[in-house]
């Protein structure tokens, strides 16, 4: 006889929970509704702390009136287990009274005190208590149990009125009440099991955690600490390979544990780590993302992926180790020439991506990236022009931003990348492009456009991939030099708008002492808001400003005449640079740093410091030094001429 069958009825789904709307099934319940045949004892701490020990199968639980495996106070007295449970008609006739309690329906409490969640838990571990008895006593014959376990759905059931009084949680985890709810995560009967789950995710609910303060929130972040120390991470994630997702309410036991997951990360970010080194988390999302045909629980596990990698360099090492930037860019490949169906199924391409850019933050993933033809698939991407054209552009900054890049540039210009890098930069065929997708931001990509110019100048190390990536500055009568100098005075005008509020406020703040802001009293946080306009792009814009007027007089000389006519100085853009390298890398780092380190940002900052310079000296160098550069472009714009016919 399959026991699970009686656990079938649908359960209400739990109010406030935008996550609880996905449409996987309910958590079935059983109900009975018998409160008023007991009288609740109240007890003393002393009697309460006494009366259970968690987890055991054999201790012998005494009801308020007395009768050992008695019903809890919220059932009725203990059923004589050795009469058979069905009659007349057997399971259908059992199955209709169940119903008919569910439909009966029970009330929950107005509110919990510190009495009542006693009262709650007592009662939970009762009837959990007897339930592994009777499990223990008559393993082979489930009819015998059948009572209890659904009696133990119940309570289960009612404790979610616990998330309604986290300042509470302090008590629960004195009383182990803890220890018990986890031990349901591995309990025979699934249901019990999804029910157990069900209860975690309310109780550490995250929309709870940013509702609570004080009391409150130290009790949230108390009982999660105490669930980890007691293996909950472990038995979480056990369940994911446990529990079967063609059976509908399995399916959302499994939404379930991932947002039981997310919800302990919300409250405690440093378990990252911990969790990918103690369970088999990544293993198991990166084998569900890869799983064709979209649902809300593939959707979760690319959600729950990025958050993991967000802050953690060891979880994307351990995701590169298990060649997961080969699975996300076989994911991410079917949206090439096709667009998401949904804004759910948006969202988790969009979680990939962030994945992918998150990964391509460690240079053995860089590594991996190239190899597995990444920026091959992104260019094929950009040129599709469909919707994953926006994070496409996105991934191949990162690809090509921090150390250890100059495989990945050289390669970029190998594959012809300069010309759709520079026909995005132009701005080609975007106003269809925007009407079709209006979310599309021209700004953030023109940010990741000047980040990938700016990238490639500072990797390419080989004459001639310089020199390609040069002339595209002064082909078609320097229409890309003109576009550079476009976006520097857009984003220098954002910058100054930005500069004149923060001067306003610090005006206001010396003038009135009882006027408070952030900004005008605090440099870092007035350097982020400046960031925030525009300032790194407006940084970079310049640096390759400088680079090329560095490197080519043809360049040099155009944008100087075009800086006179806009009366723009070269002490200006020096200044920009200066600031630029006061701020580059992390200097709390660098101090922690080994030496190879250090001395790389500190040549870095160098390097910048005198592309500064070289804006505002004069270049009296040899003559036959200007005719080596110049017979270099010479050279190159043939090769460059030719290669640009082949890329169209």
């Amino acid at each position: 006889m399959n026991i699970d069958s009686f656990f079938k009825a649908p359960g209400a789904a739990s109010a406030g929970r935008l996550k609880r709307q996905q449409a996987l099934g309910s958590l079935s319940a059983a109900k009975r509704s018998r409160e008023d045949e007991l009288t609740i004892r109240e007890t003393t701490d002393e009697e309460f702390r006494a009366s259970w020990g968690v987890g055991s199968s054999t201790a012998k639980r005494t009801g308020p009136d007395g009768r050992v495996g008695g019903r809890d106070a919220g059932g009725s007295a203990a059923d004589d287990v050795g009469e058979p449970r069905l009659h007349g008609s057997g399971a259908s006739a059992e199955r209709q009274r169940i119903m008919d309690i569910v439909d009966a329906g029970e009330d929950m409490p107005e509110g919990v005190d510190l009495q009542s969640l006693k009262r709650m838990l007592l009662r939970f571990e009762k009837v959990l208590t007897k339930n592994q008895d009777l499990r223990s006593k008559y393993a082979d014959q489930p009819l015998k149990y059948l009572d209890s376990e659904t009696d133990l759905a119940e309570e289960i059931k009612a404790l979610t009125t616990l998330s309604s009084v986290p300042e509470l949680y302090p008590t629960l985890i004195d009383l182990s009440s803890h220890a018990s709810i986890l031990a349901l995560l591995s309990h025979e009967n699934t249901d019990i099991t999804i029910a157990a789950i069900a209860l975690l995710d309310e109780l550490t609910d995250e929309d709870l955690v940013a509702e609570t303060t004080g009391d409150a929130a130290e009790g949230v972040a108390a009982l999660v600490a105490a669930l980890v120390e007691k293996d909950a991470l472990p038995l979480l994630v056990s369940n994911l390979g446990r529990l079967n997702e063609d059976k509908p309410d399995e399916k959302q036991g499994i939404f379930n544990t991932l947002s039981v997951i997310e919800n302990f990360l919300s409250i405690d970010p440093t378990l990252a780590e911990r969790i990918v080194d103690s369970t088999s988390i990544i293993p198991w999302i990166l084998g569900r993302i890869a799983v064709k045909g979209f649902d809300s629980v593939r959707q979760y596990a690319s959600e729950l992926l990025a958050i993991l990698l967000q802050t953690s360099r060891a979880n994307r090492a351990r995701v590169h180790d298990l060649d997961g930037v080969d699975t996300l860019l076989r994911v991410l490949a079917s949206y090439r020439r096709k667009d998401p169906k949904d804004a759910d199924e948006t969202e988790f391409m969009e979680n990939v991506f962030d994945a992918l850019c998150l990964c391509l933050a460690e240079p053995p993933a860089k590594t991996k990236f190239v190899d597995a033809e990444g920026l091959e698939l992104m260019l094929m991407m950009i040129k599709e022009k469909k919707m994953s054209r926006m994070r496409a552009i996105k991934v191949i900054d990162h690809a090509l931003l921090g150390e250890q890049t100059a495989a990945a540039a050289q390669h970029f210009v190998e594959i012809l990348g300069l010309k759709t890098l520079f026909a995005a930069l132009m701005k080609k065929g975007t106003k269809k492009y925007k009407k079709e997708y209006p979310d599309y931001s021209p700004r953030e990509e023109d940010e990741h456009l000047v980040s990938i110019i700016a990238s490639l100048l500072g990797a390419l190390a080989q004459r001639e991939h310089r020199d390609r990536l040069l002339f595209k500055f002064i082909e078609s009568e320097f229409e890309k030099s003109a576009r550079l100098l476009e976006l520097h005075g857009e984003y220098a005008e954002r910058v100054r708008h930005a500069d004149t509020l923060i001067a306003a406020r610090k005006r206001r703040a010396r003038q009135d002492p009882d006027y408070e802001d952030d900004i005008a009293q605090d440099e870092v946080a007035e350097y982020m808001e400046r960031l925030d306009a525009g300032l790194f792009t407006l940084q970079l814009a310049t640096l390759i400003i400088a680079y090329c007027c560095d490197e080519s007089y043809e360049i040099r000389d155009w944008t100087m005449a075009r800086l006179a006519e806009k009366g723009i100085a070269t002490s200006t853009l020096e200044a920009i640079l200066n600031e630029y390298a006061d701020n580059l890398g992390d200097k709390d780092a660098d101090e922690d740093a080994d030496d190879a380190t250090r001395a790389a940002a500190d040549a870095q900052r160098s390097q910048v410091r005198r592309l500064a310079r070289s804006l505002v000296e004069e270049h009296d160098r040899p003559e036959s030094q200007k005719r080596a550069i110049g017979s270099s472009f010479e050279e190159t714009q043939g090769e460059a001429q030719t290669q640009n016919g082949q890329d169209e």
